[in-house]
């Protein structure tokens, strides 16, 4: 396709310089042409006046000295007169030289008539004058023959110089229509060699982007086509390693999830002392073991809610509800790890309504709770606000931690990232909690970014639209 490309573009190109150099080629060789015959017709013009002025003097001498040399060697310079009167007239043809050069030639005609009359004659003085005169008439027409050949020489450079200037406007018209049609053919080749590229880096950033639903198809030439079905075909085998990943995951979470309800209810019946009296160092692991099992239950529901995010059926239950309500109950869900911190909460809360899934934002906003409370070191404080912006609600959860560094910005965000900050006391998550917020901000049509901001400590910023567009749909 790229070398058809090249060649439909320079075959106009090529069209039009080969044209070109005919019409150059011709018109140097009309000018040399031109110039040729100007020239030879002017020499010629030159010559045949230079026979006429001796045809004269030798014709008068004969008469008068009756010299048959005379005689000879006029006949020779009226032979050379013809011969050279032939040549002009074939070189001025279609011209008006042409036509004052066969009056000439009748003149002359008719000149030689009255001289052979006068050599029979025998008074041959009162003939002599009278073609002095026909010579002195010849002699003028063959100056104007002459000033016509150098005229002539001026209309062959016009006549060149408007060639030229036609051969010019060829020149430049093609160029002028060459130009747009090549840049034309250029931007068109392009478009048919950039398209199947272009689909292929749209391919590309499809699987980057973890889209394996939509099949890939890529057009244009043959190679193209086979590295799409390659990238069709690795897509296939991405999207059943997901699948089988998810259901690993699915399948693992539950086969968890019933040994560890066992052991928390036996660690809450000995916690509680159901099964005796403990002393300080009994109750104390059995606050450790409490604890631990709790954060065993967190890890195992973030890979459940991951399951469920990653499934591409995932559905909401929106409802009109008021967000305040869920962010003071998971506020005072960390009251006990933020007493044990020593972390101050300092919330402002604008009264606000917003239709979402009342489940899934609980499980964002406990999210970005957990990263502050884990991230705050013990006597820091964490800020929570919550506001309308552009019919927005945006909730933002400020932490006095070490921050989150510029280029993990958009890493955190994805399945079982882990950064390079560790809190102090810190347990080794699952690494899920935040890829799981981001799909449910992005089902109900909004995100969760980290948000720049002054002084120490990270901002993580919901944002949702107010209305979900399902509930305008039913409204309406």
């Amino acid at each position: 396709m790229i070398l058809y490309g090249f060649a439909f573009v320079a075959l106009p190109l090529v069209a039009a310089l080969a044209l070109a150099v005919a019409s150059i080629d011709r018109l140097s060789y009309q000018s040399q042409d031109a110039v040729y015959r100007a020239a030879q017709a002017t020499r010629d013009s030159r010559i045949l006046s230079g026979q006429i002025t001796a045809m004269e003097r030798q014709a008068r001498q004969y008469l008068v000295l009756r010299d048959p040399v005379l005689l000879n060697a006029y006949r020779d310079t009226r032979a050379g007169f013809l011969e050279t009167a032939a040549k002009l007239l074939e070189l001025t043809r279609g011209t008006p030289q042409a036509t004052l050069l066969g009056d000439l030639l009748q003149r002359e005609q008719k000149l030689q008539q009255q001289i052979e009359r006068a050599l029979n004659a025998d008074d041959s003085a009162g003939v002599a004058e009278g073609i002095a005169s026909e010579f002195a008439e010849l002699a003028r027409q063959a100056d104007a023959i002459l000033t016509g050949s150098s005229r002539l020489i001026d209309e062959e450079v016009q006549a060149m110089e408007q060639e030229a200037g036609r051969a010019q406007s060829l020149v430049v018209g093609l160029a002028f229509a060459l130009v747009p049609l090549s840049l034309l053919s250029v931007a068109v080749f392009t478009a048919l060699i950039a398209q199947p590229i272009r689909q292929l880096g749209r391919a590309i950033r499809q699987l980057g982007a973890g889209d394996l639903g939509q099949a890939i198809h890529v057009s244009g030439p043959h190679d193209l086509r086979a590295l799409g079905a390659h990238l069709d075909w690795l897509r296939e085998r991405l999207r059943e390693l997901e699948e089988q990943k998810t259901r690993f995951l699915q399948h693992i979470s539950h086969e968890l999830k019933t040994p560890l309800t066992a052991i928390r209810e036996s660690v809450d019946l000995i916690s509680e002392r159901a099964v005796g009296p403990l002393n300080a160092q009994q109750a104390e692991i059995a606050q450790i073991l409490r604890s631990n099992a709790r954060e065993l239950q967190s890890l195992i529901e973030d890979l459940l809610n991951f399951g469920t995010a990653r499934n591409h059926g995932m559905t909401l239950q929106l409802s009109h509800l008021d967000p305040r309500e869920i962010i003071e109950q998971i506020a005072q869900n960390h009251k006990p790890t933020l007493i044990s911190k020593d972390i101050q909460l300092d919330m402002r809360l604008e009264a606000l309504s917003i239709d979402a899934d009342a489940e899934k934002l609980a499980v964002m906003v406990d999210n970005l709770f957990s990263n502050a409370v884990k991230f705050t070191p013990p006597g820091g404080t964490i800020q929570v606000l919550l506001a309308e912006r552009a019919g927005q609600i945006e909730l933002s959860v400020t932490d006095s931690g070490p921050g989150v560094p510029e280029e993990e910005r958009e890493q955190i965000f994805e399945a079982f990232f882990q950064g390079r900050q560790r809190p102090e006391g810190y347990v080794q998550g699952s690494g899920l909690g935040l890829s799981i917020a981001q799909e449910y901000a992005v089902a109900h049509g909004g995100r969760i970014i980290v948000a720049d901001h002054d002084g120490e400590g990270a901002r993580f910023q919901i944002q949702l639209p107010r209305q979900n567009e399902r509930s305008k749909k039913a409204n309406a």
